[in-house]
């Protein structure tokens, strides 16, 4: 008990030590003392470079305080004097058998044999001796004045060590004087001392530290202890002054302690700081957080070390393992967590953990996000290390078989594989569903080409795996028990897959407790029922004997295949089917696949044994490349496997292209197992290593974004350039005289007709027709007659020589023809013109190529006619001919295609359009029959007018594939269109768009051989979408943060659309057809590559290549007629 706080706080070690002994009436606040740092110095862990306490977990922090004990009497206190022992210890230790030397040179009077360098001072000694040569100068005394190099240990360095030591020795002889106690260092310093080299080393003279104290791994801890004894009196005075706030301190963690060894409560762990000299103890948050619990908490168990094979199962936070035939469960949960602020990053491993904090600052990962996460890789690095760390503290065999859920390859197992290896000279990798087969599978019951399947559920999973057994003679001959029969492990198949939401929320079977402070309990897991029947029936699985589904760990499996496997020698148990793997590079101009693996491929598992896999085609390296990186893509997916073959080579970059011979082994359970060489066939240079590079995902903000092209105005609309030539056009002229020629082109109008007289015989001409001459009544001009001039109905056969006629004159170059021929007394009425077929179909072609193209361009970027800046002649015109075509409408004669034709030029007028058209435009969308989303596209407009933005919000409550289709021509008609969408009905139409174009199929087959009908109208239907989400991409330039950063190159958005479009590039080149697209691009591809513009430049931006930048959108060309 402490009696007095008040005596003087300038106190020292010898007093420290001489009160501890309780000599000196302050006895009881020295014992306090010292009791504190002892407490304190268990406590925690010092860093061995900086010596300064280390951060720690709350469950360890409490484990250790809960396991301490008061020092024996024989046992010195830890107190600071300790601390700068035990941070210099073992670099003193080293020193002594190992100095720093540095190389001297020195004047010294030598034997003339034994110099071996002369200086300038050497040769002024010389010339003062008599005698007239060299021999005469040392005759009398063979001696010469010489230069010695030798190597000294008297540096800065080592005086500061020579200094350290001594005054380090004076203070551990003061602790063995007075409390009785000797350290084994004192007795090496005291040898030392008196040892040559420390004579040869000089006075340390308080120098600034040099380079080497500061960063050479010995000297620096001597330096930092150096400089804690000379704060030594200083600290301890203060450590006295403080003694109040290290009682109440020690207080408080001694009662968290007492709860957590009583059981009585568990906590939520959190990151522990602490402060040596100001005896703090500071948890991440402010306040520790501790729950009362209905059930004590056993904190007695513990793992005895394991020194035989052991097979482990990580599907569970604590694993469960087997040695031979016993089972049993870790007690550790293999949980790890990094804290980060603004400042700070601490990384826990919460094997003792109670309960975990799901904050906001810190990430958790366990074995399950060890497999299937896509974190950060060093902090599953990280994790995987610990975990791998802790199991080698517990199993001390080099043997060590860990399970493996059967949906992961061996990429995906590259993280743990390598930490585990590092730590198990003998660790092996083993499927889930081949231990199951040991440890469930009855020999006496499989027969030859029989198949089981294994159903598991991992990481929210689940799959069925099959195995078939295969007989081996030379097997059965080794082990009769297994009747002969090995398993074939086939790929699994994944009959249920949880959203990773879902899965993140049930990830820890342990205590959690939120961000709000409430308690979540641990879940319980629930695996899910499957019918062996309806696996039966599924084409991907087929028929098999019977079904293992697995409920418990199948670890006992993985140590009987062991025992089997060492009995067996080198033939396999087991055999596996390895994935399917390619790699993708520009062949024929196309991107294409190369397969490094075929499909069906079988290899003997078996620890450093690698296997040869035979890849049938050759690979071209092009020229002028300084590296090749070609990425991984597993079996069919589009989706890359998250790495890529990196070739670098000093022969690179090649001069011409390489034609290389590829080699591939595989190593089960090795760092690496695939291993991959380039070799060239014509030998040109040396064969190439590829390097498997994880594929960074680099978070980008600002990624960039296609541009617009910039709108026309009024005025240029009167001079666009034409295609080819240096000639422009005036598309509102044209217009005008468009609209003019379609009404002679649809109606018969009266015109003045003039009577005559045939005049010559009927005669044929070059083109089996008859014609004529007729002389005018009212002039003596001869008129050219042909019978194809005469009306409908009329046969010229009926006119001869001399007969009356009646006709329309049309003059040219002086010459005169009549058209419209008849009777003498034939009168033409206006009328519609009659149309059949043929009529139908050359009238649509005739309007599309002289409409289409000036209506669109000038309503183009949301004009309207009652703009300020359009021509007023226009504008007036402009509504006369809307007037017109709208009476075209009405009439009921007209085809209902030319009726179609003159509605889309009125969506294209969008604002401009009448009340007919707005209302067949909302009845197409109200009833979801939009027979062409182009006219609804266009018709959008700026969305300024009632009813455009009544069509936009129905479209976007339910934006289906129709919807989506509209979008992709509005979005490229007014360049405001995409700021329309607000974050959740951008998010929506995203997420429509995924699921569109995944549900793109290959190109169909031609129905005839002339068919092209079928490829264009894929490919037009393929197209729509990806303009729509080049279109979106505009986004990114969003003034909205949450808008511009959705379809960011890391978002998951965005990678599932990469894949999509990766998908479609495949299709598009097996379908041999031209994918073209509105959206007019320049961009500079790599030489010989014939990606089509859209899907490479889609590539580029949803990916964030740099590339994009160079991206240029010159136009949008709607001048094709379909």
């Amino acid at each position: 008990m402490v009696t007095d706080l008040s005596s003087p706080a300038d106190i020292s070690l010898s007093g420290l030590y001489a009160d501890n002994r309780g000599t000196q009436k302050d006895s009881d606040v020295i014992r306090t003392l010292l009791d504190q740092s002892d407490w304190f110095c268990h406590a925690v862990e010092f860093d061995p470079r900086s010596g300064q306490a280390l951060p720690q977990s709350l469950s360890s922090l409490l484990a250790r305080i809960s396991g301490y004990s008061p020092p024996s009497a024989e046992t010195p206190a830890r107190d600071r004097l300790w601390r700068i022992v035990e941070h210099s210890r073992h670099s003193v230790e080293r020193l002594f058998r190992g100095l720093n030397e540095a190389p001297r040179r020195e004047q010294a009077l030598l034997p003339v044999h034994a110099v071996r360098e002369l200086d300038a001072t050497s040769f002024m000694k010389l010339s003062n001796r008599p005698g007239r040569n060299i021999r005469e100068k040392l005759a009398g005394n063979p001696y010469l004045q010489g230069v010695r190099r030798f190597q000294s240990i008297n540096l800065p360095e080592n005086r500061l060590l020579k200094a350290f030591v001594e005054h380090l020795a004076q203070l551990l002889e003061l602790r063995r004087d007075i409390l009785g106690h000797e350290d084994d260092l004192l007795l090496q310093i005291l040898t030392w001392l008196r040892s040559g080299d420390a004579r040869d080393i000089g006075r340390w003279e308080n120098l600034p530290p040099n380079n080497t104290l500061l960063s050479h791994r010995d000297y620096r801890r001597v330096w930092d202890a150096w400089r804690l004894l000379q704060s030594l009196e200083d600290d301890l005075s203060a450590d006295h002054s403080r003694l109040p706030e290290r009682i109440r301190t020690k207080r408080l963690w001694n009662t968290y302690a007492q709860m957590w060894r009583d059981g009585t409560h568990r906590f939520a762990d959190m990151p522990v700081f602490f402060d040596y000299d100001r005896f703090e103890i500071r948890p991440w948050l402010s306040k520790v957080v501790a729950q009362r619990v209905t059930e004590t908490i056993n904190r007695n168990v513990s793992v005895e070390d394991i020194c035989a094979p052991v097979c482990v199962d990580f599907a569970t936070l604590r694993p469960r393992y087997a040695t031979g035939t016993t089972l049993s469960s870790l007690p550790d949960a293999f949980l790890w967590q990094k804290w980060r602020d603004a400042n700070t990053a601490v990384a826990l491993d919460l094997f003792a953990s109670d309960g975990i904090y799901a904050h906001a600052q810190a990430t958790t990962l366990s074995w399950a996000d060890l497999f299937f996460s896509r974190t950060d890789p060093e902090q599953l690095d990280s994790a995987a290390r610990a975990f791998a760390s802790r199991l080698h503290s517990l199993f001390r065999h080099e043997t060590l078989i860990w399970l493996v859920p059967d949906t992961l390859n061996d990429f995906e197992l590259d993280v743990i594989r390598r930490n585990i290896n590092a730590r198990f000279q003998n660790a092996t990798p083993l499927p889930r569903s081949i231990a199951a087969a040991f440890q469930r599978a009855d020999y006496s019951k499989i027969r030859n080409d029989s198949a089981i399947v294994v159903i598991d559920s991992v990481g929210g999973k689940t799959c069925v795996t099959k195995l078939i057994a295969r007989f081996d003679p030379e097997l059965k001959k080794v082990l009769p028990e297994t009747n002969g029969f090995y398993w074939e492990r086939h790929p699994s198949v994944i009959i249920s897959n949880t959203s990773p939401e879902m899965h993140e929320e049930k990830k820890y079977e342990i205590p959690t407790l939120d961000d709000q402070g409430q308690w979540l309990e641990a879940p319980r897991a629930k695996l899910p029922v499957v019918d062996a029947a309806d696996l039966k029936n599924d084409p991907r699985i087929g028929q098999f004997a019977f079904a293992i589904n697995l409920t418990n760990s199948p670890v006992i499996g993985g140590t009987r295949l062991h025992s089997l496997q060492q009995r067996a020698g080198g033939i396999a148990l087991w055999r596996d089917q390895i994935p399917e793997l390619s790699i993708k590079a520009v062949r024929d101009g196309l991107h294409r696949r190369c397969h490094l693996v075929s499909r069906g491929t079988t290899v003997k598992p078996l620890r450093g044994k690698p296997v040869a896999v035979e890849v049938r085609e050759d690979f071209t390296l092009p020229a002028n490349k300084a590296f090749y990186q070609f990425p991984l893509f597993l079996g069919d997916s589009t989706e890359d496997l998250g790495y890529s073959a990196r070739l670098e080579s000093p022969a690179f970059p090649l001069e011409k292209d390489a034609v290389c011979e590829l080699r591939l082994t595989f190593e089960y359970g090795a760092d690496d197992p695939y291993k991959l060489i380039f070799k060239p066939r014509n030998g040109s240079f040396q064969q190439v290593h590829a390097t498997w590079c994880r594929t960074a995902d680099v978070i980008i903000t600002d990624a960039p974004a296609p541009q617009y092209p910039a709108p026309m105005t009024w005025a240029d609309l009167h001079h666009v350039p034409k295609d080819g030539g240096d000639e422009t056009s005036d598309l509102l002229d044209w217009i005008t005289n468009a609209v003019a020629r379609l009404d002679q082109d649809i109606y018969i109008r009266p015109r003045n007709r003039t009577t005559g007289v045939i005049s010559t015989i009927w005669r044929p001409d070059k083109h089996e027709g008859d014609f004529t001459f007729a002389n005018m009544d009212l002039s003596a001009k001869k008129v050219f007659i042909h019978q194809k001039k005469f009306i409908d109905g009329t046969s010229h056969a009926d006119f001869i020589e001399g007969s009356r006629i009646s006709f329309e004159v049309v003059e040219n170059a002086g010459k005169y023809s009549g058209r419209n021929i008849a009777g003498e007394h034939h009168q033409e009425i206006e009328r519609l013109k009659v149309f059949d077929d043929a009529s139908i179909s050359a009238q649509v072609i005739k309007m599309r190529k002289a409409l289409y193209y000036p209506v669109i361009q000038i309503w183009r970027d949301g004009r309207s006619i009652d703009d300020a800046e359009c021509p007023q002649a226009f504008a007036d015109a402009t509504r006369a001919n809307i007037h017109y075509l709208t009476s075209l409408l009405h009439e009921s004669q007209l085809p209902k295609q030319i009726k179609d034709e003159i509605r889309f030029l009125m969506c294209c007028m969008h604002s401009d359009a009448p009340d007919e058209c707005v209302q067949w435009i909302t009845e197409q969308v109200s009833k979801d029959r939009i027979g062409n989303p182009r006219a609804i596209g266009f018709a959008l407009g700026r969305v300024v007018e009632p009813w455009q933005q009544s069509i936009l919000s129905g479209f976007m409550e339910r934006p289906t594939e129709s919807a989506l289709r509209v979008f992709a021509y509005a979005i490229w008609r007014d360049r405001h269109f995409v700021e329309r969408f607000d974050v959740e009905q951008m998010t929506a139409i995203l997420d429509s768009l995924n699921t569109v174009l995944g549900q793109i199929k290959p190109c169909p087959p031609r129905k005839k051989i002339n068919d092209k009908r079928t490829t264009l109208n894929w490919l037009q239907s393929t197209t729509e979408p990806l303009e729509l989400l080049l279109g979106l991409l505009r986004a990114r330039n969003s003034p909205h943060a949450q808008i511009r950063m959705l379809l960011q190159p890391h978002q998951k958005i965005t990678k599932e659309l990469a894949n999509q479009v990766e998908r479609v590039t495949e299709f598009v080149a097996q379908s041999n057809g031209y994918l073209y697209s509105r959206v007019q691009i320049n961009i500079e591809k790599p030489q010989g590559d014939q990606t089509p513009e859209l899907l490479f430049a889609l590539r580029l931006y949803l990916t964030g290549d740099d590339g994009a930048n160079a991206i240029h959108i010159t136009s949008v060309s709607d001048k094709n007629d379909e």
